[in-house]
C-alpha cells in the first residue's frame, strides 16, 4: 500500500493532515492511479473526509478535473457513504463556482496583453473581454447559492 492510501486508509485527523502534505506532491493523475475503486469502497468514509480536505487546495481548474472524478466516485465506488450523492453535487459545484470566479479574473486581467510596446491587442480586445466577466462572476454566486443547500460531510 503506499504512503497516500496508508494515510487514508487510517482515517484520523493526524493522518488526513500528512495525506494532504503527500497528495501535495502529486499529480492529480497519480491520486487516481493510486485511489482506485476498490480501495475507495474500502475506505469510503476516509477518502470522503480526504477529498473535503483536498480539493479545496488545489488550484481552481485543477480543481474542477479532480472534482469531476471525485464525483463520479460518490456515485459509483463511495455511493454507500451517507449523502454521497450530494456530497458529490457539492464537490462538483464547488470547483465550478472557484473555476468561474478564476475565469472572470483572468478575463478582467487580460488589458495586460493590450499595453507596452510590443502589445499585438488593440484595447478593444481586453475592453470586450472584461465586460464577459461580468456574467461569470454572476453565474459564479448562482452557483454558490445553489451549494448552500448541498450536505457538507458524511
Amino acid at each position: 500500500m503506499t504512503e497516500l492510501r496508508s494515510l487514508i486508509a487510517a482515517g484520523d485527523p493526524v493522518a488526513r493532515f500528512d495525506a494532504l502534505g503527500a497528495a501535495s506532491q502529486l499529480s492529480l493523475s497519480a491520486i487516481r492511479d493510486q485511489l482506485d475503486g476498490e480501495f475507495l469502497d474500502h475506505h469510503a468514509v476516509s477518502a470522503s473526509a480526504f477529498f473535503q480536505a483536498w480539493l479545496p487546495r488545489l488550484e481552481p481548474f485543477e480543481r474542477m478535473q479532480a472534482a469531476e472524478w471525485v464525483a463520479g466516485e460518490y456515485v459509483l465506488s463511495m455511493v454507500h457513504v451517507p449523502h454521497a450523492y450530494g456530497l458529490g453535487a457539492r464537490v462538483q459545484l464547488e470547483a465550478a463556482t472557484a473555476a468561474a470566479t478564476a475565469l472572470a479574473e483572468t478575463l478582467e486581467d487580460f488589458g495586460a496583453f493590450a499595453h507596452g510596446p510590443d502589445a499585438e491587442l488593440t484595447p478593444d480586445v481586453p475592453a470586450r473581454l472584461t465586460a464577459l466577466a461580468q456574467p461569470l462572476r454572476e453565474l459564479s454566486t448562482q452557483l454558490a447559492a445553489e451549494v448552500d443547500g448541498l450536505p457538507r460531510t458524511a
